[in-house]
């Protein structure tokens, strides 16, 4: 469930493809891209080339270049949509194999899959009952995966070669499971791949916590960080053996901002270091989802603490990688 979804509670990121690189341009693309007007923002993916995807709980997927700045409705949203109680996409990924764009159908307990061109839904997924909250996506060569928030579980749909969905083939519920409770993760939401696809790091929300995950047994393991990390874990983008951790402010405590939680791990992915944070007070407002293109880290911007009204604009922010402010 991305903080939002958490905030109403108590009152919903990267595939293992190659990350794409930025044209040569790279200085004309502007820092900030507005999206769709007036629809919350929650999910954020890159797809073929410069062409990006932000997904509402409203239901609508804004399809926009992050060169031009151009974009276009690519789902509408959901009729009769309640900003109050109402729910329908949170995280997102491309396939650029297919050419597929999967989003995460949050309490719906669902997916839906759709042509990134065009805007045609493919089917959708039933995943857990609902209520549940579906939250994060994660690509590799072989499977998605996805996260459920409200229970211990990862649903795993195998593919093709080709990227294709395999007739016949469902998803998977794994459930995950370390050797102790200090070992599983209850709230998961932001989700990543290793390049050869041998493990998954899951973070826990509420706990602050992320975990290598086994994606065929679900055996997790928590990722032990030094010095800790913080805040309300949303988002997690991985480049290398370097993880991006998108943590929107907290809006109980006036001194904490949005932040990307820079970690570096070690090769078997069991401890990490957290080296400093990526910060842009001026630019970022409740990040919530992000992807990489070249050497920039692109964020979505949620605005948590601002009431959505029809004309509230939402836009993505450009970071620099390697602008990362060093611990004191």
């Amino acid at each position: 469930m991305k903080k939002r979804l958490m905030i109403a509670v108590l009152a919903a990121a990267t595939c293992t493809l190659p990350v794409q690189a930025e044209p040569a341009t790279a200085n004309a693309f502007p820092k900030i891209v507005p999206v769709l007007t007036g629809s919350p923002v929650e999910g954020f993916t890159i797809g073929r080339g410069t062409t990006a995807y932000s997904s509402s709980i409203d239901g609508s997927i804004y399809k926009v270049d992050l060169r031009s700045g151009e974009g276009a409705v690519l789902v509408e949203p959901e009729d009769n949509f309640n900003v109050e109680t109402d729910c329908y996409k949170l995280g997102m990924r491309v396939d650029p194999r297919s050419n597929y764009l999967y989003a995460a159908g949050c309490y719906w307990g669902n997916a839906w899959v759709f042509d990134a061109e065009t805007g045609e839904e493919v089917t959708t997924i039933q995943l857990s009952p609902f209520g549940e909250v579906i939250n994060d996506i994660a690509i590799t060569r072989e499977a998605v995966y996805f996260t459920n928030f409200s229970a211990p579980f990862i649903y795993r749909l195998p593919l093709s070669r080709n990227g294709q969905l395999i007739e016949g083939e469902g998803a998977l519920p794994i459930p995950m499971v370390g050797d102790d409770e200090e070992n599983t993760p209850f709230t998961a939401n932001g989700i990543v791949a290793t390049p050869k696809g041998d493990a998954l790091i899951i973070g826990d929300s509420v706990t602050a916590q992320i975990y290598r995950v086994d994606p065929l047994t679900g055996h997790s393991d928590r990722v032990a960080v030094e010095p800790p990390l913080t805040g309300f874990i949303d988002g997690i983008v991985m480049h290398e053996r370097t993880l991006y951790i998108l943590t929107p402010a907290n809006p109980g405590d006036p001194d904490d901002i949005d932040r990307i939680q820079v970690v570096s791990l070690d090769k078997a992915l069991l401890q990490g270091r957290l080296v400093g944070y990526i910060t842009d007070p001026d630019n970022l407002d409740g990040v919530a989802s992000g992807a990489i293109l070249g050497d920039s880290l692109y964020v979505n911007n949620a605005h948590y603490t601002t009431y959505p009204e029809p004309d509230t604009p939402y836009e993505l922010t450009k970071l620099k990688l390697k602008e990362v402010e060093p611990l004191p």
